[in-house]
């Protein structure tokens, strides 16, 4: 009868740790490396999805924008209607009579240390289905929500005019920067006239930079400088707008629009990340940090 036992040697009880120690080190990378990578594609995701749910919203106002259902006289024009109003919604800019969009490129930044447009149109009611206040969840925008029609209000026999203010500012609670929307909706068929103003919406977080430039129509004008055909011959920055021997706001026709939006997590990429606006001054930019940022752009021409 055999008495004796073996057990491992202190070598191959070293081996053994060591190997597991690798295998534990491997499947931890592998595990770090799947979350990244995980990380990395719900951001790209979200920024996709962020990009499209801005434009369109962008594209729905600004195809409506100068819409007008009817003139308040028989011989009015959109002056009637879009009457002056400076200082649009406590921003900086000024609506002449009879604009219907402005822009106020600013290229040293607005608010933070981000280089943005900030952007007001307005356009008049068509129908009471736009803000019908029977049913507040079909308003066509965010910005809208606040300003629906009250009891009595009817775009068909009254007039509305709706004023929109686009801004982008920082956030201290969330630490970034926000898409914001006021929107203000005025009864010009009251006397003295009816304004429901909403407070600041939130539309979107993580944007870091709003570019516009603006489609200007500058053929067969009219004695007034205002473009008959409806085309976009060429587009410019708002500071090459409404100057001396520069194009009027009334030219503008369309508008090219490029958001760019940041991820949410920092350190995600390796390098500090360089993106290209086009139009915007100073590009290409490099990021400060290490997260990704992504550039989506269209183009909108205006239908009225």
């Amino acid at each position: 009868m055999n008495t004796h036992q073996r057990g491992y040697t202190l070598i191959e009880l070293m081996i053994s740790m060591l190997l597991g120690l690798m295998m534990i080190s491997g499947f931890g990378s592998l595990f770090s490396q799947t979350q990244k990578s995980s990380t990395i594609q719900r951001s790209l995701s979200y920024m996709m999805e962020d990009g499209r749910y801005i434009l369109e919203v962008f594209g729905r106002e600004l195809r409506r924008t100068n819409s007008l259902r009817s003139k308040m006289t028989a011989t009015g024009s959109a002056a009637v209607v879009f009457t002056a109003d400076p200082l649009v919604l406590g921003s900086t800019m000024n609506f002449g009579p009879g604009d219907y969009i402005r822009g106020d490129y600013n290229a040293a930044g607005f608010g933070t240390a981000f280089n943005i447009n900030q952007l007001a149109l307005r356009y008049q009611l068509t129908n009471i289905d736009e803000l019908a206040q029977t049913d507040p969840n079909s308003t066509n925008s965010a910005c809208e929500r606040q300003i629906l029609l009250g009891a009595g209000e009817d775009p068909a026999t009254q007039v509305h005019v709706v004023t929109l203010y686009f801004f982008i500012d920082f956030d201290a609670t969330t630490n970034a920067p926000v898409l914001y929307c006021l929107a203000k909706r005025q009864n010009f068929s009251t006397s003295p006239v009816t304004t429901v103003t909403s407070t600041a919406e939130p539309l979107i977080s993580n944007v870091q930079k709003l570019v516009i430039t603006y489609g200007i129509d500058s053929d067969d004008a009219d004695a007034n400088g205002i473009g008959d055909d409806g085309n976009a011959n060429y587009y410019v920055a708002a500071d090459s707008i409404g100057g001396a021997g520069q194009p009027t706001w009334q030219q503008v026709v369309a508008a090219k629009l490029s958001v760019v939006l940041r991820s949410e997590d920092d350190n995600l990429a390796t390098t500090s990340v360089s993106y290209t606006v086009d139009g915007a001054t100073g590009s290409p930019f490099t990021a400060a940090d290490k997260r990704l940022y992504r550039v989506s752009s269209t183009t909108i021409a205006f239908r009225n």
